[in-house]
């Protein structure tokens, strides 16, 4: 589920875009009340640690 902020999938991000909104991502998660949004936050961030994860192996 995309968040306001998340960028399709079609444009890429290189490694600082990714961390930065790594960042926004665990901060915002810190405060969120909501369920859902909680959730989608948590779904955005494992996705962004994914893409962390393959571009430190390639």
């Amino acid at each position: 589920m995309p968040t306001r902020d998340m960028p399709t999938s079609d444009q890429p991000m290189d490694e600082t875009a990714l961390r930065a909104r790594q960042d926004l991502l665990v901060r915002e998660l810190a405060v969120e009340q909501n369920t859902a949004r909680l959730q989608a936050l948590s779904d955005e961030l494992e996705v962004i640690q994914r893409r962390l994860e393959q571009a430190r192996i390639a």
